[in-house]
């Protein structure tokens, strides 16, 4: 009896082990401003704090905005020789806050690799649906695409940049701006990765909105702290 109990409690001992050494999470903090210096609460990528978790390929987050908007995100990553496919789910939970706003899921899948040793890119493609939650109000339909790439330029630096394009199919929310149903957004992030369990970065970038001529530069700062 007592060594099938010490057998139990070393087996069990190794499992939690195993678990433990393939877990990884932490914690992200991030505040973005708009070039008028004013924080961007109502933007789709605007300032929050973000909890996430992996194990052995799955990763799930749950992120809180500003504007008391939460972000929900399922998703799975497969390492091939040279390259690595993931496939993700998000749902941006808006109405629960705003009341007539629609929910939104996103559904994605991102091939990434390294090129000749040079640098690393990735490319996702995505599609964003608003649910009809929003007591009837036109629901956004858009294709969007992420083209990165980055590279460690230094033992405590890595660059990265991005290209966003989207391209929205419903009439209704492009008629502000002529009708003009694709924009292109741009970003350019440095991570400092010196310190450890803390990774500050930076980030600038460009972006335009759908029913609305005008675009913003802003400023995004931020800090991970993995565990």
């Amino acid at each position: 009896m007592k060594k099938t109990a010490i057998i139990v409690a070393i087996a069990s001992a190794f499992s939690v082990n195993a678990i433990a050494n393939g877990l990884s999470g932490g914690i992200e903090l991030d505040a973005k401003f708009g070039d008028n210096g004013q924080k961007l609460y109502e933007t789709s990528n605007g300032s929050g704090m973000k909890a996430f978790v992996g194990y052995e390929g799955f990763g799930l987050s749950a992120k809180r905005k500003a504007n008391f908007e939460n972000e929900y995100n399922l998703s799975y990553q497969h390492d091939f020789d040279h390259v690595w496919v993931k496939g993700e789910y998000e749902f941006a939970d808006k109405k629960s806050v705003h009341g007539n706003y629609n929910d939104q899921n996103k559904f994605g899948v991102t091939v990434g690799g390294n090129v000749a040793d040079l640098f690393d890119t990735s490319l996702r493609l995505r599609k964003d649906t608003e649910l009809n939650s929003g007591n009837g109000t036109h629901r956004s339909d858009i294709y969007r695409f992420d083209l990165a790439a980055g590279k460690q330029v230094t033992d405590r630096t890595h660059l990265n940049a991005k290209l966003v394009g989207q391209k929205e199919n419903t009439r209704e929310k492009i008629s502000g701006d002529q009708g003009k149903d694709t924009i292109y957004n741009v970003e350019l992030r440095a991570t400092f990765t010196a310190i450890d369990n803390f990774i500050p970065y930076v980030e600038i970038g460009n972006e335009g909105q759908f029913g609305d001529d005008k675009r913003n530069t802003y400023g995004k700062v931020g800090v991970v702290l993995p565990f």
